[in-house]
């Protein structure tokens, strides 16, 4: 994947989603016990806007809450969003908006400064801390936070709150294909489709792209599974083997246009980081690697991903349904903390701490384990007819704490919430983490040991002394 790709440059403001702010005031009203942060941190976005009374693009205001967020936590003696604010600004979906007219200027950091000298100023004895902001689809915004003595998430599950995710539901219009799910209103895949339909409608050919495009694609089919190489392997592994081979493939040939640049920057970012391949090099394997760059690591706030986008461009372009299907099954799988509950046959018991799903899967490292051990994996659902077996995609991480500090930390991390809303809760987090690189940086700090059929992790995700490699411990 090419790292060198050519940056877009500004574009002009167009209207986006309502950010349902305040009316600004000369001083903030003193903060009630019940006053919820959220609507504080709404207050300050505000400040940023150079037009409070318009309406900004969506783009402007998720900048401006992100913002805001670092400044809270600047303010309190926490520096971390601070420091890796730009990081987080790269992650926003543009689109065709240049929001820092909005904001008054590109000068983040003169930003920050001045909204937390406003946090203390207005705020001096709150001290919660904040760990997450979302703005929903109709501009509405939660903040999760902590505070010194006890971890306090925003309010879940409320009748207001269900009725406007009842509402978004059914806004969100989707295509079925077999078991999987493409959701529509995604702005890169739709650019690609426009972009390829114009191409193959168009009167004028560049046959010399269209050789080389060719030789290219034929060069690339040569990396992918043979039929013979997959005989070899069970059924339930080889049909996902071929398919992410061929995702790679169409990956390597999507990534070199420029509609593509914000996933090249984002994966040859992690690339350059983290030198997947597996043990001694690093942690990361490459099937940990690959199935986080194809499927997890999304862009926007769409969340699109490379498979997804595959998905949309295959599904235009008459790609065999059951391939679709495959492609789907791997972009809605994700990591998850599994206890083991001991072997049946040639396959392992499973059971996933949060969801308390149970499943019978292979692991082809050839790893047994013991009962009692959890496990980080990617576990994938059977994709052929009369196969029962799951599939550990991955080779798996034996994490070193017990049960009950994981689940200590899901506790922490996840919603008070209805059990369904919190399991929506849990797979967001295993899929998409609160940041890009979460779950790829908590495996690279937290490697103890290796065989070559299992990796040992010790350490939590929001615990950085317990992880050996974590910065706090260099």
């Amino acid at each position: 994947m090419s790292k060198n790709r050519k940056k877009t440059g500004s574009k002009k403001r167009r209207p986006g989603k309502v950010l349902k702010l305040p009316t600004r005031g000369g001083r903030a009203p003193p903060r009630a016990p019940e006053r919820k942060l959220s609507e504080i941190i709404k207050e300050m976005a505000l400040r940023l806007l150079e037009n409070p009374d318009a309406i900004p693009s969506e783009p402007a205001a998720v900048a401006a809450l992100m913002l805001a967020g670092a400044a809270w936590n600047s303010a309190i003696g926490d520096d971390v969003m601070r420091d890796k604010h730009r990081d987080l600004l790269d992650q926003i979906d543009w689109e065709d908006v240049a929001p820092w007219a909005e904001l008054g200027s590109a000068d983040t950091d003169q930003h920050i400064a001045e909204l937390a000298d406003y946090k203390r100023q207005h705020y001096p004895e709150d001290r919660r801390r904040i760990a997450a902001t979302e703005m929903t689809p109709e501009g509405e915004v939660r903040v999760h936070w902590t505070e010194p003595d006890k971890v306090v998430t925003a309010a879940f599950g409320t009748t207001a709150l269900k009725a406007q995710c009842a509402k978004t539901k059914a806004k969100t219009r989707t295509t079925r294909t077999k078991g999987s799910t493409i959701k529509r209103g995604r702005p890169i895949a739709s650019k690609l489709v426009k972009m390829m339909n114009r191409y193959v409608k168009g009167k004028v050919v560049d046959l010399k792209a269209f050789q080389t495009g060719k030789e290219n694609a034929a060069e690339l089919q040569k990396t992918v599974a043979t039929r013979e190489e997959l005989a070899d392997y069970h059924p339930a592994h080889a049909i996902y083997i071929y398919t992410q081979n061929q995702v790679s493939v169409m990956s390597e040939q999507l990534t070199s246009l420029k509609e593509m640049d914000r996933f090249v920057r984002l994966i040859s970012k992690a690339e350059d980081e983290y030198m997947p391949g597996g043990p001694p090099m690093s942690p990361l394997t490459t099937s940990f690697f690959t199935c986080w760059a194809f499927f997890d690591a999304c862009v926007g706030l769409a969340e699109e991903t490379i498979g997804t986008t595959t998905m949309a461009v295959g599904t235009a372009f008459d790609m065999h349904e059951e391939f679709v299907r495959v492609i789907g099954l791997m972009q809605e799988s994700r990591m998850g903390v599994y206890a083991h509950e001991g072997a049946h046959g040639d396959t392992v018991v499973l059971r996933e701490l949060v969801t308390d799903t149970v499943c019978r899967a292979l692991v082809p490292s050839g790893y047994r384990g013991c009962k009692g051990e959890l496990w980080y994996v990617r576990v994938l659902p059977p994709a052929l007819p009369g196969i029962e077996e799951h599939l550990v995609f991955t080779t798996p991480y034996v994490l070193g704490e017990s049960a009950s500090e994981w689940q200590a930390y899901f506790r922490r991390t996840l919603p008070d919430a209805p059990a369904e809303d919190r399991i929506a809760r849990y797979e967001h987090l295993m899929k998409f983490g609160p940041a890009r690189d979460y779950w790829t940086k908590f495996v690279f700090e937290a490697y103890l040991n290796h065989r070559s059929d299992v990796i040992f992790l010790k350490g939590l995700p929001d615990v950085a002394e317990s992880r050996p490699h974590s910065s706090v411990n260099s």
